[in-house]
Protein backbone atom coordinates (compact mmCIF):
# COMPACT_ATOMS: atom_id res chain seq x y z
CA UNK A 1 0.00 0.00 0.00
CA UNK A 2 2.13 2.87 -1.18
CA UNK A 3 1.07 6.18 0.20
CA UNK A 4 -0.38 8.88 -2.42
CA UNK A 5 1.44 12.02 -3.40
CA UNK A 6 1.08 14.87 -1.66
CA UNK A 7 0.71 12.84 1.61
CA UNK A 8 2.18 14.89 5.05
CA UNK A 9 3.93 11.70 5.78
CA UNK A 10 6.37 11.97 2.15
CA UNK A 11 8.58 14.32 3.34
CA UNK A 12 8.43 13.25 6.96
CA UNK A 13 11.97 13.42 9.16
CA UNK A 14 13.28 9.71 9.60
CA UNK A 15 14.67 9.34 13.03
CA UNK A 16 18.76 8.70 13.15
CA UNK A 17 18.12 5.10 13.98
CA UNK A 18 16.10 4.14 11.04
CA UNK A 19 16.02 0.55 9.75
CA UNK A 20 17.70 1.70 6.93
CA UNK A 21 21.23 2.92 8.79
CA UNK A 22 21.94 -0.81 9.11
CA UNK A 23 24.46 -0.77 6.09
CA UNK A 24 24.91 -5.32 5.43
CA UNK A 25 23.80 -7.29 2.53
CA UNK A 26 20.36 -9.02 3.34
CA UNK A 27 21.43 -12.88 5.08
CA UNK A 28 18.51 -15.30 6.31
CA UNK A 29 18.51 -18.18 7.98
CA UNK A 30 20.41 -21.00 6.02
CA UNK A 31 17.57 -22.55 5.40
CA UNK A 32 16.26 -20.13 2.84
CA UNK A 33 20.06 -19.47 1.19
CA UNK A 34 20.34 -20.47 -2.45
CA UNK A 35 22.89 -23.17 -1.00
CA UNK A 36 20.49 -25.54 0.29
CA UNK A 37 17.58 -27.39 -1.78
CA UNK A 38 14.40 -26.37 -0.72
CA UNK A 39 12.53 -29.37 1.03
CA UNK A 40 8.82 -29.27 0.05
CA UNK A 41 7.35 -29.19 3.53
CA UNK A 42 3.72 -28.75 4.02
CA UNK A 43 2.12 -28.72 7.41
CA UNK A 44 -0.86 -30.99 7.67
CA UNK A 45 -4.10 -29.05 8.47
CA UNK A 46 -5.27 -30.07 12.04
CA UNK A 47 -8.24 -29.83 13.91
CA UNK A 48 -6.30 -27.20 16.16
CA UNK A 49 -6.31 -24.36 13.02
CA UNK A 50 -2.81 -22.59 14.66
CA UNK A 51 -2.19 -19.54 12.94
CA UNK A 52 0.80 -20.79 12.03
CA UNK A 53 -0.83 -23.49 9.70
CA UNK A 54 -1.85 -20.22 7.66
CA UNK A 55 2.04 -18.27 7.79
CA UNK A 56 4.22 -21.56 7.26
CA UNK A 57 5.33 -19.84 4.12
CA UNK A 58 6.49 -17.09 5.39
CA UNK A 59 8.51 -17.00 7.83
CA UNK A 60 8.56 -13.80 9.05
CA UNK A 61 5.02 -13.22 9.27
CA UNK A 62 4.88 -16.38 11.40
CA UNK A 63 7.62 -15.13 13.93
CA UNK A 64 6.05 -11.90 13.96
CA UNK A 65 2.35 -13.76 14.39
CA UNK A 66 4.62 -15.67 17.74
CA UNK A 67 5.79 -11.84 19.25
CA UNK A 68 1.80 -10.43 18.76
CA UNK A 69 0.59 -13.86 20.80
CA UNK A 70 3.22 -13.78 23.75
CA UNK A 71 1.30 -12.79 26.63
CA UNK A 72 -2.01 -12.44 24.81
CA UNK A 73 -4.92 -14.59 23.76
CA UNK A 74 -5.40 -14.80 20.32
CA UNK A 75 -8.99 -14.60 20.05
CA UNK A 76 -7.23 -10.69 20.68
CA UNK A 77 -3.66 -10.71 18.85
CA UNK A 78 -4.81 -12.49 15.66
CA UNK A 79 -7.26 -9.81 14.41
CA UNK A 80 -4.64 -7.50 15.15
CA UNK A 81 -1.81 -9.53 13.23
CA UNK A 82 -3.65 -9.76 10.35
CA UNK A 83 -3.89 -6.54 10.02
CA UNK A 84 -0.13 -5.97 10.50
CA UNK A 85 0.91 -8.62 8.18
CA UNK A 86 -1.89 -7.23 5.63
CA UNK A 87 0.10 -3.37 5.91
CA UNK A 88 3.70 -4.59 6.38
CA UNK A 89 3.28 -8.12 4.64
CA UNK A 90 7.18 -8.30 3.78
CA UNK A 91 10.07 -7.52 6.46
CA UNK A 92 11.53 -5.66 3.83
CA UNK A 93 8.04 -3.20 3.75
CA UNK A 94 8.52 -2.49 7.71
CA UNK A 95 11.71 -1.02 7.09
CA UNK A 96 10.05 2.27 5.78
CA UNK A 97 7.11 2.27 8.88
CA UNK A 98 7.10 5.01 11.23
CA UNK A 99 7.28 3.84 14.55
CA UNK A 100 3.64 6.22 15.92
CA UNK A 101 1.86 3.95 13.30
CA UNK A 102 3.53 0.49 14.55
CA UNK A 103 2.42 1.32 18.13
CA UNK A 104 -0.96 1.75 17.29
CA UNK A 105 -1.22 -1.99 15.78
CA UNK A 106 -0.14 -3.18 19.78
CA UNK A 107 -2.33 -0.39 21.26
CA UNK A 108 -5.05 -2.95 21.69
CA UNK A 109 -3.00 -5.77 23.36
CA UNK A 110 -0.89 -4.28 25.57
CA UNK A 111 3.16 -3.77 25.78
CA UNK A 112 2.68 -1.87 22.80
CA UNK A 113 5.98 0.11 23.48
CA UNK A 114 7.95 -2.94 23.82
CA UNK A 115 6.77 -5.10 21.74
CA UNK A 116 7.04 -2.29 19.01
CA UNK A 117 10.91 -2.47 19.92
CA UNK A 118 11.08 -5.52 19.51
CA UNK A 119 9.60 -5.55 16.32
CA UNK A 120 11.79 -3.54 14.47
CA UNK A 121 14.63 -4.51 16.48
CA UNK A 122 14.12 -8.76 15.09
CA UNK A 123 13.33 -7.41 11.66
CA UNK A 124 16.32 -6.01 11.04
CA UNK A 125 18.37 -8.72 12.41
CA UNK A 126 15.95 -11.09 10.67
CA UNK A 127 16.94 -9.23 7.29
CA UNK A 128 20.58 -8.64 8.49
CA UNK A 129 22.05 -11.22 10.28
CA UNK A 130 23.29 -14.00 9.75
CA UNK A 131 20.97 -16.89 11.67
CA UNK A 132 20.35 -20.57 11.61
CA UNK A 133 17.37 -20.65 14.15
CA UNK A 134 15.00 -17.69 14.89
CA UNK A 135 16.33 -18.16 18.40
CA UNK A 136 19.24 -16.15 17.88
CA UNK A 137 17.04 -13.33 16.91
CA UNK A 138 16.23 -10.43 19.14
CA UNK A 139 12.77 -11.25 20.86
CA UNK A 140 12.54 -14.65 19.61
CA UNK A 141 12.21 -17.10 22.00
CA UNK A 142 11.56 -20.94 22.86
CA UNK A 143 7.94 -20.64 21.28
CA UNK A 144 8.81 -18.60 18.12
CA UNK A 145 11.95 -21.27 17.54
CA UNK A 146 9.50 -24.11 18.34
CA UNK A 147 7.17 -22.41 16.03
CA UNK A 148 9.57 -21.95 12.92
CA UNK A 149 10.69 -25.67 13.66
CA UNK A 150 7.60 -27.12 13.26
CA UNK A 151 5.66 -25.10 10.53
CA UNK A 152 9.00 -23.78 8.24
CA UNK A 153 11.48 -26.42 8.50
CA UNK A 154 10.05 -30.09 9.03
CA UNK A 155 11.74 -30.49 12.45
CA UNK A 156 8.72 -31.40 14.55
CA UNK A 157 9.87 -34.72 15.57
CA UNK A 158 13.28 -32.87 17.06
CA UNK A 159 11.09 -30.45 18.55
CA UNK A 160 9.40 -30.56 22.51
CA UNK A 161 7.32 -27.28 22.75
CA UNK A 162 6.53 -25.91 26.28
CA UNK A 163 3.60 -24.31 24.74
CA UNK A 164 -0.12 -26.42 24.92
CA UNK A 165 -1.18 -25.78 21.37
CA UNK A 166 2.08 -26.82 19.33
CA UNK A 167 2.93 -29.44 21.73
CA UNK A 168 -1.05 -30.67 21.05
CA UNK A 169 -0.47 -30.10 17.53
CA UNK A 170 2.87 -31.99 17.54
CA UNK A 171 1.06 -34.68 19.31
CA UNK A 172 -1.23 -34.87 16.63
CA UNK A 173 0.98 -35.29 13.83
CA UNK A 174 2.47 -37.99 15.94
CA UNK A 175 0.01 -39.86 16.45
CA UNK A 176 -1.64 -39.42 12.78
CA UNK A 177 1.92 -39.42 11.08
CA UNK A 178 1.37 -43.09 8.95
CA UNK A 179 -2.03 -41.53 7.98
CA UNK A 180 -0.62 -38.10 7.09
CA UNK A 181 1.96 -40.25 5.22
CA UNK A 182 4.71 -38.29 6.90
Amino acid sequence: MSKPSGSPHKNRRRSTKSLRSVDHKAAVSKYFSEEKPKENWVPPRSPYSLIQEDLYTEPWQLLIATIFLTKTRGKKAIPQLLKFIQRWPKPESLLDADKSEILEFFKPLGLYEVRSNIILRFTREYLFSEWTYPIELHGIGKYGNDSYRIFCVNEWRQTNPDDIPLTMYRNWLLDNADKLGI
